[in-house]
């Protein structure tokens, strides 16, 4: 039997990557300044198709000796216009590195429906009163041969309070595990995690840090997903492994009602400012 009449593969791919390969890859998207909310920009006019899940890349968006703290939110229009409704908010991705950098910036998949014929858009908040550029890339997958194989979420729930544009704080141990802090509580059953987090600072070193995510009761947490970043003296944040885009680094059934936690782990004295979210999809 030939492995495409059984296995799930996708057959369309819709994305905003470029004709060309590129050292800036997406859209350029405008924070707002100074803790303000910036305005949606158009990343793709037209889902032709149902989507089932989407990549999304931000790369570019930190600038030397200075605090570049960002939030995203991901909207859509349905009708494909630009009236979008937030479908994913408070992505803490603040001083993405260049893709020419250590890391090549912050990398997020949500396996999360977009209808047919809808358009998605970002808009970022930014700390710094000069707020720069981000490059925002997305890639939407969708028509899978064996769509019974992959679940596809319905909602949408970022966990952890937002501070300006951070989010919670927690400092990495110096070679070894940080202090688990949580993010709070989830209020609906949540089935797939990204972990988001960023740096906030003006001084940010050439340093490597695990940023770990839990759930449990206090004195009991176990990890569910771990990212690999690495910091520049460029006050960049990269994610070197992307592993936060793999099936079994994300996918962890959580029931409602449970506590998450955000922990460190750098390879020396860490810098300040480490700050996270995390992100459940459920449905």
């Amino acid at each position: 039997m030939p492995f495409a009449t059984y296995s799930s593969r996708q057959v369309v791919r819709i994305d905003n990557w470029g004709t060309n390969p590129s050292a800036t890859p997406g859209t350029s998207v405008t924070p707002g300044a100074s803790n303000a909310e910036g305005t949606y920009t158009q990343l793709v006019s037209t889902f032709g198709m149902e989507c089932s899940g989407f990549m999304l890349f931000f790369s570019g968006g930190a600038t030397s000796a200075n605090d570049k703290s960002q939030l995203a939110d991901i909207g859509i229009d349905p009708a494909g216009g630009s009236s979008y409704t937030t479908i994913i908010s408070n992505i803490v991705m603040g001083a993405s590195a260049p893709v020419t950098a250590t890391g090549g910036g912050q990398r997020f998949f949500f396996p999360l429906r977009v209808p047919n014929g809808a358009s998605m858009a970002c808009r970022i908040q930014g700390s710094n009163a000069t707020a720069g550029t981000v490059r925002v890339a997305v890639r939407g997958y969708g028509e899978t041969t064996h769509r019974w194989m992959l679940p596809i979420g319905q909602y949408v729930e970022t966990l952890g309070t937002i501070t300006n544009s951070s989010g919670v704080t927690f400092t990495p141990g110096n070679a070894a595990n940080g202090t688990w802090v949580s993010l709070g509580t989830t209020s609906k059953d949540l089935w797939w995690w990204q972990l988001a987090y960023q740096v906030s600072g003006g001084t940010i070193t050439a340093e490597y840090c695990w940023v770990d995510l839990g759930y449990g009761a206090s004195g009991s947490q176990v990890a569910i997903q771990r990212r690999y970043n690495g910091g520049t003296t460029g006050e960049t944040c990269g994610d070197l492994m992307a592993n936060g885009i793999l099936w079994h680094e994300c996918y962890c059934p959580v029931a409602a009602g449970t506590e998450m936690w955000i922990r460190g782990r750098a390879d020396s004295a860490p810098d300040t400012g480490y700050n996270g979210v995390a992100i459940g999809i459920g449905g």
